[in-house]
């Protein structure tokens, strides 16, 4: 049945965080009670709930005792594969269930919890051999679609400009060599979809030369930012004969294409660049909109600023500066904010462009 009320139907475009790891606890309950009204299309798992590890670690909590203090919606695998199988009993067998699993520090599933096949950082995976890389790449996809997970949100194919960057600090980057760069995100995407996964190029145009981190603040990508380098794994990547089902837009601004918004808000950079000079047909998907790179407004006008510009998954982590255990989930005004933004002729192409990218969004179901 078509969906004809405005605010569900923008809301199949928003892949959002939720508090809560089993079936009765009161925080998922209200969570799912908000998501459900609101239509989300897409739900993103976390092993922390940010907020509250911050505190405990103020508190005086050991980091790794606060990560158990903190616990989001990952306690083991079997209880990730019953919370998979719940959410879609309570929003829909079309959700898109995904997780940001880039291996090393960025992993939402983790050894001390029960996970196997997470990869090693991306420096470190840069250095096995082709052979061990294509192993270690299948090995967590076939983990991922055991949970009932349908994405991850990687691999990152930012191209390292500088060592002191933030990303580089924190091991995220495969390295600063372009062709390894490609070599590697290939061998994840190709194992992701040979178990049905869709994996996801991030952070585009390229956030190797940036110098701030986007959680914090907003980089501008200019002097030291090289568009033949930092763009050269999307180039390739996406040619593939098996590319890649997403690619997440920064909070970055790109000087050269758009001085005045950040690639996630830029239709310069999304429609004319993504796609197309380089074609891309996939889903675009939003970094989280509770980033502080994402603007000074909050997630909402973030939201609607994106999905202007030609995003199609636009993303709230609900996880950063969002709602502490007290306040309510996000989604319903994230919808109607949307909603609003078309119905007022603010979105090119209305409704039907909303309706291509919420089928985009569905297409990243596994099968």
């Amino acid at each position: 049945m078509r969906v004809t009320d405005p605010v569900t139907r923008a809301g199949a475009l928003l892949s959002v965080g939720i508090r809560g790891a089993v079936p009765g606890d009161a925080r998922l309950e209200a969570d799912l009670d908000v998501c459900a009204a609101a239509g989300v299309g897409s739900v993103v798992l976390f092993d922390v709930h940010v907020p509250r590890y911050r505190a405990l670690v103020e508190a005086g909590v050991d980091p790794a005792e606060a990560r158990w203090g903190a616990d989001r919606n990952v306690r083991s695998p079997g209880q990730v594969r019953t919370l998979c199988g719940y959410l879609r009993a309570r929003l829909g067998q079309h959700l898109v269930i995904l997780v940001d699993q880039e291996g090393g520090e960025v992993a939402r599933l983790r050894a001390e919890r029960g996970f196997r096949d997470s990869l090693p950082a991306p420096a470190e995976f840069a250095r096995l051999g082709s052979v061990d890389r294509r192993e270690a790449a299948r090995r967590q996809a076939r983990e991922l679609a055991a949970l009932g997970i349908d994405g991850n949100l990687a691999p990152v194919v930012d191209v390292q400009r500088r060592s002191d960057g933030p990303l580089a600090a924190k091991g995220r980057l495969f390295g600063g060599d372009a062709d390894l760069v490609i070599a590697c995100a290939r061998d994840v995407v190709v194992a992701h979809r040979a178990e049905g996964l869709a994996s996801c190029l991030k952070h585009f145009p390229g956030l190797g030369s940036a110098d701030l981190d986007t959680h914090r603040a907003l980089p501008v990508l200019d002097g030291d930012y090289d568009a033949a380098v930092e763009l050269a794994p999307y180039r390739a990547l996406l040619a593939d004969e098996v590319p890649p089902e997403m690619v997440m837009a920064a909070h970055a601004v790109w000087r050269a294409v758009d001085p005045e918004r950040p690639a996630s808000a830029s239709p310069r950079v999304l429609r004319d660049v993504l796609r197309g000079e380089l074609g891309f047909d996939g889903v675009i998907a939003t970094d989280s909109l509770d980033m502080e790179g994402a603007g000074e407004g909050g997630s909402v006008p973030a939201a609607v600023a994106a999905l202007e510009a030609g995003a199609d998954l636009l993303m709230d982590a609900v996880n950063l500066t969002g709602p502490s255990e007290g306040l309510p989930h996000p989604a319903r005004k994230l919808a109607e904010a949307l909603a609003e933004a078309v119905e007022s002729g603010r979105v090119e192409g209305g409704w039907d462009a909303v309706e291509r990218s919420a089928r985009r969004v569905r297409g990243l179901r596994r099968s």
